[in-house]
């Protein structure tokens, strides 16, 4: 077994990395998304992310990948740990440098290491870890987390401690139009989200999906200056380091994963977009990422961003929808809470000790909050039961994760039988 880290996705081959990479539900960890970030300036150390993928081979022949980078800053992360950052700080304990393995600039799931044979899965994440530790031991390095993990993954991390946070997820429960959908909420939300998409055509404006060709140079433009003006209004801690290299360059690399949709005048064309939702697809699933447009269209957000999509979607017979971060009012739009877990180790003995004694009580304080989450979503009849089931099945989590030895809350989803 040789392991290697790389500073760069262009030291692996892009076939080699997709025969691995390719089974993920994600195309965020393919070689062209990743290229893409880097190859356009948008991912480098220059802006605190310095690429260090490990990959593991015999006989040289790529068996493993694990894709990472050494951080200077938590931005771009969405696992927000700014208050573990400034409690190291106050200890005079360093927090950075770290080593991270997620997707840059956007909320990725099912991070795990990529192999060949899952039964190399154990082994792999055995040396693989153990290389990283001796690194960050040598280095310098503060620690190591692995964000939005997949479950069996993640069981797989001994000397590591889980963080619990929350994100959402649509399902399309074999709809044949979005009238179905709306028929499984309760009468007040059908109702205002109908009002919510009327409103658009009542302003002019249609919405238009955008794939392949169509997403010209004047389109990536448009979405590009969308993009600035959204991180300018909602902060820079996200998404803001895509530039505009990267808008350009995305039909070369990922015009086959991409979707826009636009919102136009209705005598306009997409270069005249009122407002632009970036969505990226990959089988059954659908995952919204960035957007942008005119704050003073009423309900452009909803339909551009929710409601456009999940037509699309129908249409397609596609299952899942990750609309990324934000806000709870995804919850009266028909987007289900649930758990994402991170794992975290620390080399500092003091931070470890203080991050393992206090976790459990933040996950256990989060698993409330995704509870209470849950009593917001207006589904009614037996529709809630059959989604919590379903993202039980997408999202395990272990139980012990909660488990403090008394007083345990029930488990996060219910058993099913």
């Amino acid at each position: 077994m040789s392991l290697r880290i790389q500073s760069g996705i262009t030291e692996v081959g892009r076939n080699d990395w997709n025969s691995l990479a390719s089974g993920s539900r994600t195309p965020f960890y393919e070689w062209e998304w990743l290229a893409l970030l880097e190859q356009s300036g948008s991912i480098e150390a220059a802006n605190g992310w310095q690429p260090l993928h490990l990959t593991i081979s015999q006989a040289e022949k790529l068996k493993g990948i694990l894709p990472l980078y050494l951080k200077a800053h938590s931005d771009g992360e969405f696992v927000f740990d700014y208050g573990w950052a400034d409690l190291a700080r106050q200890l005079n304990i360093s927090y950075y440098p770290k080593l991270v393995g997620t997707v840059p600039a956007t909320p990725s799931g099912f991070y795990r290491l990529f192999c060949e044979d899952p039964s190399d899965m154990e082994s792999f994440v055995s040396a693989g870890i153990s290389a990283l530790t001796d690194l960050g031991m040598d280095n310098n390095i503060a620690g190591i987390s692995f964000l939005f993990c997949d479950p069996d993954f993640g069981c797989r991390l001994e000397g590591f401690q889980p963080w619990v946070n929350q994100s959402y997820l649509w399902v399309n429960r074999g709809y044949e139009s979005f009238d179905d959908f709306l028929a499984e909420l309760s009468k007040n939300y059908r109702r205002n989200i109908r009002r919510e998409w009327d409103s658009l055509s009542d302003q002019g404006i249609r919405i238009i999906p955008l794939t392949g060709d169509e997403l010209t140079e004047g389109v990536m433009d448009k979405m590009y200056r969308f993009y600035l003006q959204t991180n300018a209004r909602f902060g820079p801690w996200a998404a803001r380091f895509l530039n505009r290299e990267f808008f350009l360059l995305l039909p070369e690399y990922v015009s086959h994963r991409v979707v826009l949709f636009a919102a136009v005048p209705s005598d306009a064309g997409p270069e005249d977009a009122l407002g632009i939702s970036f969505c990226v697809y990959k089988g059954d699933w659908l995952f919204g990422r960035y957007w942008g447009g005119d704050p003073g269209i009423k309900n452009l957000h909803f339909n551009t961003c929710y409601y456009a999509p999940m037509r699309w979607m129908i249409e397609r017979r596609m299952r899942y929808f990750d609309p990324g971060a934000g806000s709870p009012h995804k919850l009266h739009r028909g987007f289900m809470p649930h758990p994402v877990v991170s794992y975290h180790r620390f080399f500092d003995l003091l931070f470890s000790e203080i991050f393992e004694e206090n976790i459990k009580t933040i996950n256990r304080e989060n698993h409330a909050v995704i509870r209470r989450m849950e009593d917001s979503v207006p589904f009614t009849g037996e529709a809630k039961t059959e989604l919590r089931n379903e993202l039980h099945r997408l999202f395990a989590i272990p139980h012990e994760i909660f488990s403090s030895g008394q007083g345990d809350p029930p488990p996060l989803f219910p058993d099913i039988s």
